[in-house]
């Protein structure tokens, strides 16, 4: 029993290095201050290494929603907040127009979404068709009406 162990574990092992020998931090690890320090270091001691640094102080997180330490930042979370700042400045004028399907509003709208001039058409037609799930009451609030609207596209 004790050799069928010892060679599970040595098996193991030997996947497990050559899992992490195969490429290098930046590309096995994400992005993060382990992917800055030792991006393009191979072998599985710099990729242990480079995924603690990476979880480290939770640098990784901060670094994909600001777009630093080799991150790329979530256009969705940019884009959802310039929305909801653009909703709430001119929820009545965007209600308006959703009303008719049309207007400088949802216009501006759909350039924050990044729409493309292909689709707006179809954009509009939904606000308008859904109008009364994304303007659910008078006392509906910004972030409620951005929500609906990202879910809507």
């Amino acid at each position: 029993m004790k050799k069928k162990y010892t060679v599970l574990v040595a098996g193991l092992a030997l996947v497990g290095t050559q899992i992490f020998a195969a490429g290098t931090v930046r590309e096995n690890c994400g992005c993060g201050l382990g992917s800055m320090a030792l991006g393009d270091e191979t072998g599985m001691v710099s990729h242990v290494v480079g995924a603690t640094l990476n979880g480290i102080s939770g640098n990784q997180t901060f670094a994909v929603s600001s777009g630093t330490l080799n991150c790329d930042q979530s256009e969705g979370f940019v884009s959802s907040k310039e929305v909801e700042i653009f909703v709430a400045d001119n929820m009545d004028h965007i209600a308006t127009d959703a009303a008719v399907g049309e207007g400088a509003y949802l216009s501006a709208l759909a350039d924050l979404l990044e729409i493309n001039e292909s689709d707006r058409a179809d954009f509009y037609a939904s606000m308008q068709v859904n109008f009364d799930k994304i303007f659910s009451g008078s006392d509906v609030h910004a972030d409620e009406v951005t929500r609906s609207i990202v879910a809507l596209i």
